[in-house]
């Protein structure tokens, strides 16, 4: 399929979709950077799902944010969930968009760039479902390995080829002072250095585990006589770190909204997580992550800038094992990770001279 050629002087309004999720919604912000420095004049729109619009909010390269429900198997039995639907997409219709470019390649969102109305829908040259009939793949140049630059391919296609990959990510200053406030309440200051640790993950086969996370969080208060802060979402797993831990630590889990979790990675020395997206939003704001990485490809998918602190032992896998599948009743790749290799990196990090003193 022959692309066609965008003449981006006569470009004004740009429609961007990525609906989801955490991670994938920070890889994908540096095309609004690349586009918006290259082309001054463009007023971006970005679409996304609505529990992740304030990853873009305060993005000085966007415009106008436009929301949608996410799409599930129970939201689609409702009959309710149609004409919001619909009504969503005839706003997204009624702003008469040039260019529309698709970072998601599912057939939902190609559905919001027809729904553009843009002559041009450009996509990341990852489709799947019906968006291979709906919108034009961008190829991936062979040296775009990592998934951020391979969403940067489109921006490259479009003529912006910026020198340096910038992550656009506001945090309001109340989410900073509200961060402040929780942090000091747990004892720890606003020039105490800390380790940030989060021990979810989406998928059970990215979990490095409780107990590890556990041990991890006791071994840095011991040895390292630091603060651990725990910040997840998830619950039920936080419940299982504080079962298993000998000593307490600082529990922030449930307690931050998606702005106040990036004041605290931010603030933090280092960012310990598995394969998942806090780990990428500590690394859109210039933080060390040591990311353990289990069946995924760390060389496209670990924390942008720091495959050196990546933790991987895919060669534990299995020969039908891949980044949604483990053929073990538990990955082999994540237990052959030790906490004492965990805690070697921390302390390796502690030590470079952008870390200490936070």
């Amino acid at each position: 399929m022959t692309l066609p050629t965008v003449d981006m002087t006569a470009v004004r309004r740009v429609l961007l979709i990525k609906l989801s999720a955490l991670g994938d919604i920070i890889h994908a912000l540096p095309v609004s950077a690349a586009l918006g420095e290259a082309y001054p004049h463009l007023e971006m729109t970005w679409a996304v799902e609505e529990t992740f619009a304030p990853l873009i909010a305060g993005n000085p390269y966007i415009s106008e944010i436009v929301t949608f429900p996410k799409v599930n198997s129970h939201k689609l039995r409702s009959a309710a969930f149609y004409p919001d639907y619909a009504a969503r997409l005839r706003e997204v219709r009624r702003r008469r968009f040039d260019l529309a470019v698709d970072m998601q390649g599912l057939t939902k969102s190609a559905v919001i760039a027809v729904a553009s109305r843009a002559r041009t829908r450009l996509a990341y040259h990852y489709l799947r479902e019906a968006a291979t009939l709906m919108v034009r793949p961008v190829p991936r140049r062979p040296e775009s390995v990592h998934v951020v630059d391979q969403y940067l391919d489109i921006a490259h296609f479009l003529g912006a080829t910026p020198e340096r990959v910038r992550f656009p990510f506001h945090i309001p200053e109340e989410d900073e002072a509200a961060v402040d406030a929780m942090l000091c309440a747990e004892g720890v200051g606003p020039c105490d250095t800390f380790v940030a640790i989060n021990p979810a993950s989406a998928m059970a086969i990215k979990q490095w585990g409780a107990a590890n996370y556990a041990a991890l969080m006791d071994a840095v208060q011991e040895r390292m006589g630091l603060p651990a802060v725990m910040v997840t979402a998830d619950r039920a797993v936080a419940a299982e770190v504080r079962e298993s831990a000998r000593l307490p630590f600082v529990d922030l889990s449930g307690r931050t909204t998606l702005k106040q979790l990036a004041a605290v990675l931010r603030r933090s020395a280092v960012h310990v997580c598995g394969d998942t997206g806090s780990g990428h939003l500590a690394a859109a704001l210039e933080r060390p992550v040591i990311s353990l990485i289990g069946p995924t490809d760390p060389e496209r998918a670990c924390p942008y800038g720091q495959r050196a602190n990546a933790i991987s032992r895919r060669q534990a896998c299995g020969s039908a094992c891949n980044w949604h599948h483990c053929q073990f009743a538990h990955p082999r790749c994540l237990g052959a990770i030790h906490v004492t290799d965990v805690l070697a990196r921390v302390e390796t990090l502690l030590r470079a001279p952008s870390v200490v003193g936070g």
